[in-house]
């Protein structure tokens, strides 16, 4: 029977019965699974439990086959129980790891514990499902090493034992995995971890992940880790068919790139930096030239905010030349030197006018008029900028909209078209 008479049925069972509460268990067996489908888990498991006609269609696996899962200390036994009862039907997966909030008192609560996530994958590895398609375990970094004995290592390699286990992997998310320095407490996870999770990952799935988030997920502390930076990266480039890959700045060289050449998939490349060397760019225009050559629709996406402002940082030293440049955001922070500011938007100009389509710039350096003015004057030759989204200072008594003004009259070549978006703060 087509869905829209059963709705008209389930309707015209409701209508009947106005004077009287509504029976829900009337609603179809059809109408119940597109609803269910909607449901999050805890919402899903508490509908089971509501009448039978309800727990018939909840039975079917293809009403399980997405999870999202949230581990912040008052969920963590959900993911859990969920995993062990459904493992096995799960195709999309995302489990995410929050620190824990502040109360009252400004104290922030105790974060979620390595043996919660321990738990999850070996009840997870355990329901021997190897059909997962969308697999994403974010921001491990926030997880707390508790006293059952669980560590950070140890949550790494059960969950290489998951990924070696997969067949047809699409999607694979392991970003913000990598903890800071003073928070570590001699437990990260390593290049070396990183590799074998990557290398577990292409095991079965190196023809079939088209899409790879792995930003900040090892940090390097020891210096003995550099030697392994070429096998990690060998790894990353391992995955054949990829058509988006988002990483740390970190993580590029010159023989990434070329390896990464050896595909003509890749779409997009996200890059994320959070340190701004003061030395050259770690890529060569030559290496960024081959990889367009042999992607040709390739967009580069890089999004710089330092961890630690600094008058001097210079956001150019990254940017390589030929880079085929479609978006780029810089949040500078409040300490930072006006010069390089405007070198910033003159070597933009210059060495992207023909890729560069979206330029967000944030800073909270308050600028004069005179050169605001010659600030985005420079932008003339980016007559392909489809968005222009700045977060600028200004004191209470100044005009914004003169300022307004000032852009369009400084940038009339490439504003035709160009989404304007100014976003003011206050001195």
């Amino acid at each position: 029977m087509p869905l829209f008479k059963l709705l008209k049925r389930a309707a015209a069972v409701f209508v009947g019965g106005l004077a009287k509460q509504p029976d829900w268990s009337h609603l179809p067996f059809v109408v119940l699974v597109k609803v269910f489908l909607y449901l999050n888990n805890s919402d899903k498991y508490h509908a089971a439990l509501t009448c039978k006609s309800w727990l018939s269609p909840l039975s079917l696996p293809s009403v399980w086959q997405s999870g999202d899962f949230v581990f912040d200390t008052s969920s963590d036994h959900k993911a859990i129980r969920f995993v062990k009862m459904t493992g096995k039907t799960l195709r999309h997966i995302r489990a995410e790891c929050r620190a824990g909030d502040f109360d009252f008192w400004g104290k922030r609560s105790t974060a979620s514990s390595t043996s919660k996530v321990y738990q999850f994958l070996a009840n997870l590895l355990n329901s021997r499902n190897n059909q997962i398609l969308t697999f994403k375990l974010i921001n491990l970094y926030s997880l707390e090493i508790d006293g059952q004995s669980r560590s950070f290592s140890e949550v790494a390699q059960l969950l290489t034992k998951v990924l070696e286990e997969q067949q047809q992997l699409r999607v694979l998310d392991l970003s913000n995995s990598q903890k800071s320095v003073e928070n570590c407490l001699n437990d990260y996870l390593t290049v070396k971890q990183g590799m074998k999770l990557l290398t577990a990952a292409g095991k079965n799935c190196a023809n079939t992940l088209k899409i790879l988030m792995i930003a900040r997920l090892v940090i390097i502390i020891i210096k003995d880790e550099l030697g392994l930076l070429p096998q990690f990266r060998s790894a990353i480039s391992g995955f054949s068919k990829l058509s988006y890959l988002d990483i740390s700045y970190g993580y590029l060289n010159d023989d990434l790139l070329l390896s990464l050449a050896t595909t003509s998939s890749l779409k997009v490349i996200t890059i994320r930096s959070e340190k701004i060397p003061k030395l050259e760019s770690g890529t060569t225009p030559s290496a960024w030239e081959k990889l367009t050559a042999a992607c040709p629709e390739l967009r580069t996406l890089f999004f710089i905010k330092p961890k630690y402002e600094s008058y001097f940082q210079d956001a150019t030293t990254i940017l390589t030349p030929s880079m085929p440049l479609y978006l780029v955001q810089w949040r500078a922070g409040s300490v930072i030197a006006i010069e390089n500011i405007e070198k910033f938007f003159q070597y933009v100009a210059q060495n992207f006018q023909q890729t560069l389509h979206h330029l967000e710039f944030q800073t909270g350096v308050r600028l004069d008029m005179k050169r605001f003015k010659v600030l985005f004057k420079s932008l003339q030759p980016c007559t392909n900028l489809d968005t222009l989204s700045l977060g600028l200072t200004f004191d209470v008594s100044d005009n914004v909209e003169m300022y307004m003004l000032a852009i369009r009259a400084a940038m009339r070549r490439c504003l035709s078209s160009c989404d304007l978006t100014l976003n003011v703060q206050n001195e």
